[in-house]
Parts: structure tokens; C-alpha cells; sequence
């Protein structure tokens, strides 16, 4: 394989990630907490090679690579609902709620109880107090939360949301879930301000989402002509057949 096709090659897979990214993010533009995705890119330098047939090493060559994914950490539009289990996050900050694969973190407040009593998000992942799950019992009545994440009954106080913040990167986890390599920090009751009868909606920004994709699609579609182009100049080189 050529030099030329394999830099074309390496820019077309980076294009392809690009394009699954920004169609993900158009196809989650209404998915309640998702926060945009972005690819880092970086550049790549394959290994030169040793004992060329004229004595000289073949100089490294310089590919594209999509590096991570990583999601874009702005605040989504707070729409309101009148719902009073539905909650939005006003600044920094996660809850937390669990999972079968352990503890995650999400911007998504809209909350509901299953059929054993737990409040849970819409996913059915129960969502988090400072001392864990919270249980309603079936003759408690009017459950409401307050702007500091209390959360009582007529009866009483059953907890506090747990919010909690990082100090390192996030990854995304399916649609509106986060984790992360570094220790999840608690936030103190009352310094995160909740927007009690809302939700956060998506902070995808559709119309340059969708200019993005158009964009990435006409360069996905260029870089496959001059991939196909430089195959063919690859096999004719291998027959000895390119003309001058």
C-alpha cells in the first residue's frame, strides 16, 4: 500500500468517527441532559523504516488520528414542566445514581417511583441521597423537592439529592450518563441551586450540528474519491505502467 493511500485511508477513518460523532449529537438533540460530544483529534507519526535497498531510511509519515471522545460540559436550555419531580441543575454538577455496572452520573432530573417505592430516574436507575437509594413508603403523599435537593413527604424529610462535581474529564455512558478515571467530590447541600418543576434539555446547537454534518459528509465523500484515485496509481505502480 502506498504512502499517499495510506494517508488518505487514515483521514477517512478519522472522518467516519467524526461523522458517527455529530450524528449521534443530532439524533440527541432532544434526550433530556445529553451534553455534546466532540472528538479530539492529534497527529500520528508511523515508524520509519529500517535498511532501505539505497541505504537511506524512509522518512516517517504523518497520519491523522481521532484520539478520545469527550463531552462538551455547557449547560443545556432549563425548560419547565410544572412536574414537581422533575429537576434541573442551575450551574456544576451531577447527581448520582446507580447502576448494575456501579455508581453514574447524569444531568437528567427527570424523576419518577417504581413499583417498590424507590425514586428512580425514567431509565429506572435509582437515583441517589447522601446515604443512597430513597425509598418512599406507599402511604406517604406528596413528595416534593426542594431548591437545595431535600426531598420530604407530608409525613417527613426522607433525604437529600447527592450532586457532586470533578475535578477531571468525564466520559460519556450511553445517552445521558457520565464516569470518570478521577473520584467524584460531594457538594455541599445548598451551594448548587435546583430548579424544582424543569428540566435541562440537550446543549446540542442543531443548526451547527447539522452544518457540521453536511460539512464532514462532503469531505468524507472527497477524501474516498482520492483514496480510490491513489489505489488505482498504487496498482498501476505495482504493474510498471504509470505513465510519465
Amino acid at each position: 500500500m502506498g504512502e499517499t493511500t495510506i494517508i488518505h485511508l487514515s483521514r477517512l477513518i478519522a472522518l467516519e468517527r467524526r461523522l458517527d460523532n455529530v450524528a449521534n449529537n443530532v439524533a440527541n438533540a432532544d434526550t433530556t441532559g445529553f451534553r455534546a460530544r466532540q472528538l479530539s483529534f492529534q497527529e500520528y507519526l508511523s515508524p520509519a523504516k529500517e535498511g532501505e535497498a539505497d541505504g537511506k531510511r524512509e522518512r516517517p509519515v504523518s497520519l491523522v488520528n481521532a484520539g478520545f471522545q469527550y463531552p462538551d460540559v455547557s449547560g443545556g436550555p432549563i425548560q419547565l414542566t410544572g412536574n414537581p419531580l422533575d429537576v434541573a441543575i442551575v450551574g456544576d454538577g451531577y447527581f448520582a445514581v446507580q447502576t448494575p455496572q456501579g455508581e453514574r452520573y447524569t444531568r437528567a432530573g427527570a424523576l419518577t417511583t417504581d413499583a417498590t417505592g424507590r425514586l428512580v430516574t425514567m431509565e429506572g436507575q435509582p437515583i441517589l441521597s447522601r446515604t443512597g437509594p430513597i425509598t418512599i413508603a406507599p402511604e406517604e403523599r406528596s413528595l416534593t423537592i426542594a431548591a437545595d435537593g431535600t426531598i420530604s413527604s407530608r409525613q417527613r424529610i426522607l433525604g437529600s439529592l447527592r450532586l457532586v462535581r470533578f475535578d477531571g474529564p468525564l466520559q460519556a455512558v450511553g445517552s445521558n450518563l457520565f464516569q470518570s478515571q478521577t473520584p467524584a467530590l460531594d457538594i455541599p447541600t445548598g451551594s448548587v441551586k435546583l430548579s424544582v418543576g424543569a428540566l435541562e434539555k440537550s446543549n446540542v446547537q442543531n443548526v451547527q450540528e447539522m452544518s457540521r454534518l453536511s460539512e464532514v459528509t462532503r469531505s468524507y465523500e472527497q477524501v474516498g474519491g482520492l483514496l480510490k484515485n491513489s489505489q488505482s496509481v498504487d496498482d498501476l505502480n505495482k504493474l510498471g505502467t504509470v505513465p510519465d
